[in-house]
């Protein structure tokens, strides 16, 4: 008996994490599993998390500079209001950088 049961350990396979349509389908299926049971699965990531974006500005583009982003967008599989952000908060970053902190100056705080 203890033959059938160390072929039964042996047969059962680990099954892998699945990929989803929805949320609503990744929900349910975390729901009734643990990420443990894929530990070897995971792989650790660096990200930065970052406030809730809760400004606002408008844009004014020519019809050429918009097709062009929609365009550069489609290809990259993104919106092309998402690659605008994107890109001017990259911008913004490299300025930060630049000036070597992450604080508004003083001349920029008083405007």
């Amino acid at each position: 008996m203890a033959t059938a049961e160390r072929e039964c350990i042996m047969v059962k396979k680990k099954s892998e994490i699945p990929s989803f349509r929805t949320d609503q389908e990744e929900q349910q299926f975390w729901n009734h599993h643990s990420f443990e049971e894929f530990a070897d699965e995971l792989e650790e990531l660096d990200v930065m998390i970052q406030p809730t974006r809760t400004e606002q500005i408008a844009l004014r583009l020519t019809k050429r500079d918009v097709d062009t982003l929609q365009e550069y967008a489609k290809q990259r599989g993104v919106g092309h209001t998402t690659l605008a952000r994107s890109i001017v908060e990259q911008w913004v970053m490299r300025l930060r950088h630049k000036r070597g902190s992450g604080r508004p100056s003083r001349s920029s705080r008083a405007a």
